[in-house]
């Protein structure tokens, strides 16, 4: 684990701060309202997955006892998200530890647990938001994780996925995300009276763990309605145009 003691980046989504007054669970606002972790995983969805409690069981004997940490004693956040990525029917466990102990200028540390609670893979140099990918590599899925100042697509070698996410490929996803704002700008409803289209950055604002990788949010206004903002989730898979308004 990374033992630097340089204060962490503070993200606003949701985490868990467990101390001494117990379990608080917050959660912040993404581009497709407010959804948990696992709403994110009907692309790879697994039958059977553990609790966020077994989860918080497993960070505290396997990551946090050895450093002479817990949980509830030392305030630790962390962010988790569950996804069957090697297609079994059985979830794997992604938690990015939110806590300057395990967290350097770069990024933070995160493993990946299998549901029996084994960690599978560790990796440092990893920020939110982690985005699952459509392709695969020896029988596993590809995510991507922002690290060193750039999205990361991290493959399974067949046993692990890489531990620096930093040295890994950059993967540029400006084009993608060009394509499906010319699908919001092609919408009824932005042709009509649309106009102040943006992108929502998913490093300013980043989404949940497992957030898929082909859908992009926007938002934008409309003279017909000028006290809403619309934000519009576009899934370049499908080409599906979905808009919300919100007062």
């Amino acid at each position: 684990m990374n033992n630097h003691k340089e204060p962490g980046d503070v993200f606003k989504l949701k985490y868990r701060y467990l101390g001494h007054f117990g379990a608080i669970f917050l959660m912040g606002c993404s581009p497709t309202g407010n959804l948990s972790s696992s709403d994110f995983t009907s692309l790879s969805q697994p039958v059977s997955t553990a609790n966020e409690n077994t989860i918080a069981k497993w960070i505290d004997n396997k990551i946090l006892a050895p450093e002479g940490l817990s949980l509830e004693q030392d305030n630790i956040r962390y962010l988790s998200g569950s996804t069957d990525l090697n297609k079994d029917g059985i979830a794997e466990h992604f938690v990015l530890i939110q806590n300057s102990y395990f967290c350097g200028s770069g990024g933070c540390s995160a493993v990946i647990f299998d549901n029996t609670g084994n960690i599978i893979s560790q990796m440092s140099i990893v920020k939110p938001p982690v985005l699952l990918a459509d392709s695969t590599n020896n029988g596993w899925r590809d995510f991507m994780v922002w690290s060193n100042g750039a999205f990361r697509l991290m493959k399974y070698n067949g046993s692990t996925y890489p531990t620096n996410p930093s040295l890994e490929p950059e993967v540029d996803r400006d084009a993608s995300q060009h394509a499906a704002m010319s699908k919001v700008m092609e919408t009824e409803l932005y042709q009509q009276d649309g106009y102040d289209l943006e992108p929502l950055n998913p490093i300013a604002a980043p989404s949940a763990i497992w957030a898929p990788a082909n859908v992009y949010g926007f938002s934008f206004k409309h003279y017909g309605d000028p006290q809403a903002i619309y934000h519009a989730q576009v899934d370049m898979a499908s080409g599906k145009v979905e808009i919300k308004s919100e007062h």
